[in-house]
């Protein structure tokens, strides 16, 4: 199943820290053929200060206070622009309105110097018509970069269409693996004893037991996160099935989008009683990020479908800025099911795979920058290790002391909102860096047994992980006429379902047009997909996607 990776704290999410130190970036005269610069380190580049635009996406940090923080003017970006030695015009759209913003900015074709985003195929459409640049002559001359992205992850990252490297890619390769049902543990002790549910139906049962007790709790919601309507707590149940709406399965060595399967019935049949019922939410099809994190911290929310290090900075949060009853949450991943839906082909589709070292995030330069070298030298400033430690480690005495040799965090300095914003600024080092730092600022957020039982349920999935292998198909683009109908695809799909859970239609009426929707897009999506996968077989079990003989 190739579920996706968007994530719920901060996209897709999102917290990075600490790391090596570097001891030379890259400058001088660059271009076609870049040569590293004399001069090494952090240094500000010894150039004439100029002006680049750049347009990013906040990964869901927002700037806090959002009403004073200058996205072009504060203590953390202007770290970035003194190590290049420019000044930077920034735009962030909110997070909720990024995909929109960023469609609308490719199809202008007025592009910033330097773009941040998470969506790679539409950006490689643009960049093999000539928006940007193809950055591995670059790449190839800059040790800073190269010290965190390594020339696997660039290969990872390769536009497999023109073989060119538009982007830099996010690394994701230090952090927990895996994923699975985010939960609300406290709920389950209250509610079912401390016993996890051990199958769909327990569940379920668990959910009205919750309803029943709290009548005017919410057991169920979920949030729209771009086109995608069944995401995170939406998808739990869909996923518990194997059939996540957006994603597809190899079975039998064949691509079949989940949407036609009988599994995804099955997962429609049942959401469409819980909402008649009132377990889901009434308003989930309308639900934005912000109406769902209301629900999530004010309406017992059982659980979301979420990667594992999503769960500690959401059990961190919640302790340093929830009030005293939020403080009670537990937030804990269920182990898997013992007894799953008999209609399951398999429970390896269930399963949460590893996730590539790499994000979808990049950072791209635009064909039309100002200067491209100086556009470069952002680059290198964004992979500095003077950004990284002042984001995640700030300074000794103000944000950690040190005893005995070790960084101690002082939590209430460190994960001050005032500076935990500046986490989305990490395009290059990526969501999952330093684990040890974060997690001595968790546990002391967090406090003890609660932190180890967390760490306990994460364990479970990493190893659920290692067993199926890569999650997601690596090195695919899809193909340009596939890129524009995503979207009308996605929406297809979000209106029958929608219409079938709300019993606007009959599940007869479902089975129509889920057969309309195959005959109009599956040969279309999914032929171009199988071809891939058929010629590629060999690379694919060399970089560790087992599920090419699935």
């Amino acid at each position: 199943m190739n579920q996706p990776r968007k994530k719920w704290l901060a996209a897709t999410a999102v917290l990075v820290l600490a790391g090596t130190i570097v001891s030379a970036c890259s400058g001088g005269s660059k271009g076609a053929d870049p040569t590293p610069a004399p001069s090494g380190g952090d240094e500000p580049k010894k150039k004439e200060r100029i002006e680049l635009t750049m347009f990013y996406n906040n990964s869901g940090l927002e700037h806090y206070p959002l009403d004073t923080t200058d996205p072009s003017d504060n203590p953390f970006i202007n770290i970035v622009e003194n190590i290049a030695n420019v000044d930077l015009k920034v735009e962030v759209p909110p997070y909720k309105d990024f995909q929109t913003k960023f469609n609308l900015l490719l199809s202008s074709g007025k592009l910033p110097d330097i773009l941040h985003t998470n969506y790679p195929d539409p950006t490689y459409k643009a960049a093999r018509d000539g928006a940007f640049i193809d950055l591995k002559p670059y790449y190839d001359k800059s040790p800073i970069v190269q010290k965190v992205i390594t020339p696997q992850m660039m290969e990872l990252a390769k536009d497999p269409v023109s073989g060119k490297y538009w982007r830099i890619p996010m690394a994701y390769d230090k952090g927990p693996q895996g994923g699975g049902i985010y939960a609300r543990y406290d709920l389950v002790e209250k509610y079912n004893g401390g016993k996890w549910p051990e199958s769909v139906e327990e569940w379920v049962d668990l959910l009205r037991k919750i309803k029943q007790a709290e009548p005017n709790s919410i057991p169920m919601s979920t949030r729209i996160v771009g086109d995608q309507l069944f995401a995170y707590g939406g998808a739990v149940f869909f996923n518990l099935y194997g059939a996540n709406p957006y994603g597809y399965r190899i079975q039998g060595g064949k691509v079949i989008p989940n949407v036609v399967l009988p599994e995804y019935r099955a997962a429609v049949e049942l959401m469409r009683s819980l909402y008649s019922e009132g377990l889901f939410d009434k308003e989930f099809a309308t639900s934005d990020s912000t109406k769902w994190f209301t629900k999530w911290s004010n309406n017992n929310v059982l659980f979301q479908w979420n990667t594992a290090d999503q769960i500690l900075p959401g059990q961190a949060s919640i302790m340093t800025t929830g009030t005293e009853e939020q403080k009670k949450y537990k937030y804990m991943f269920a182990p898997p099911l013992k007894k799953y839906p008999s209609v399951l082909a398999d429970p390896k589709y269930v399963t949460v795979g590893l996730g590539l070292p790499i994000q979808t995030h990049g950072l791209y330069i635009s064909s039309s920058a100002k200067d491209k070298d100086r556009a470069w030298d952002v680059i290198e400033a964004f992979a500095s290790e003077e950004l990284k430690e002042a984001v995640f480690w700030g300074k000794e005495g103000e944000t950690y002391t040190v005893k005995d040799g070790k960084r101690v965090p002082i939590p209430e300095k460190l994960g001050a909102k005032e500076r935990t914003w500046a986490r989305h600024l990490m395009f290059i080092f990526g969501f999952t860096d330093g684990q040890d730092a974060q997690n001595a600022t968790y546990e002391l957020q967090i406090g003890q047994p609660l932190f180890d039982q967390i760490r306990e349920s994460m364990s479970v999935l990493q190893k659920e992980a290692e067993k199926v292998g890569l999650n997601s198909l690596p090195m695919y683009t899809e193909p340009d006429d596939v890129l524009k109908k995503n979207s009308e695809i996605m929406q297809a799909i979000n209106k029958f379902t929608t219409e079938a859970i709300m019993g606007r239609i009959t599940m007869e009426q479902f089975d129509q047009e889920v057969q309309a929707w195959e005959k109009k897009y599956r040969a279309l999506k999914y032929d171009p997909l199988q071809k891939y996968i058929d010629e590629n077989k060999d690379k694919l079990r060399e970089l560790g996607f087992k599920k090419v003989d699935w």
